[in-house]
């Protein structure tokens, strides 16, 4: 009877050691999946560059014109009040200049071309930039030498900033004023120009980031570097990681 009972107690003993023994791994295993899934394994940190702005010697004032001094108009384009001339400055008809008309007086713009067979590449806008209104108008210094003057007509004595590239005038950094993006050459060279309370200012983005080439993206309001995008937030450029 005793061995019946030895019998009955081992085998129960047994029983229960193996349920324990099961149970263990089990445990451990859910713990490691657990910890499994709660690690970060993204590894990409988007990089920010602070952008370094220096004063940007761009701005003039226009000189006063006489009527006897466009005579050799070429081209002539009205907007709004104002009326942008473009003539030939000298008798040899080589070199086009531009002059603009504010009220009863003619302002000279100064060079935008060197023929006048062309006229399609001389164009005349009003835009919005650095929270104020410019006559833009384009022109062509050369073989992929764009210019764009922004008149300021906001003011009794007008100025004019040149800048030699092709530009857009676009809020980059989202703070509901539009800087200039100026990009010039085969290589492009990228810059971001904007007013400061005494004078205007720039970056230049392709040396900001060391590379040699960067373009901006107007519909995505990025800056592209091969496959990488930009953008530009509380000073700094952004790379955006996806």
């Amino acid at each position: 009877m005793k061995k019946l009972r030895f019998t009955i107690l081992t085998a129960l003993c047994l029983l229960a050691g193996c349920n324990q023994a099961s149970d263990v791994p089990a445990m451990n295993s859910t713990l490691y999946e657990s910890d499994i899934h709660g690690l970060n394994t993204d590894t990409n940190e988007a990089q920010q560059y602070t952008l370094s702005f220096e004063i940007a010697d761009i701005e003039k004032p226009l000189m006063e014109l006489t009527a006897k001094q466009l005579t050799n108009s070429i081209l002539t384009q009205k907007i709004g009040d104002y009326t942008v001339y473009f003539y030939h400055k000298n008798r040899d008809h080589g070199e086009v200049n531009a002059a603009i008309q504010l009220g009863t007086n003619r302002f000279e713009i100064g060079q935008v071309g060197y023929s006048a067979q062309n006229t399609e590449l001389f164009t005349v806008r009003q835009v919005d930039a650095f929270g104020k209104n410019y006559i833009k108008v384009n022109g062509v210094c050369g073989a992929n030498c764009p210019i764009s003057d922004y008149i300021d007509v906001n003011t009794n004595s007008p100025k004019v900033m040149r800048i030699e590239a092709h530009t857009v005038e676009a809020d980059v950094d989202k703070d509901g004023i539009k800087e200039i993006v100026a990009t010039v050459g085969t290589i492009a060279q990228t810059s971001i120009y904007k007013l400061e309370p005494s004078h205007t200012v720039v970056t230049n983005l392709n040396e900001t980031l060391g590379v040699q080439e960067v373009t901006y993206d107007n519909e995505a309001n990025t800056f592209v570097v091969g496959t990488t995008n930009w953008i530009v937030k509380g000073g700094k450029l952004h790379e955006i990681v996806r």
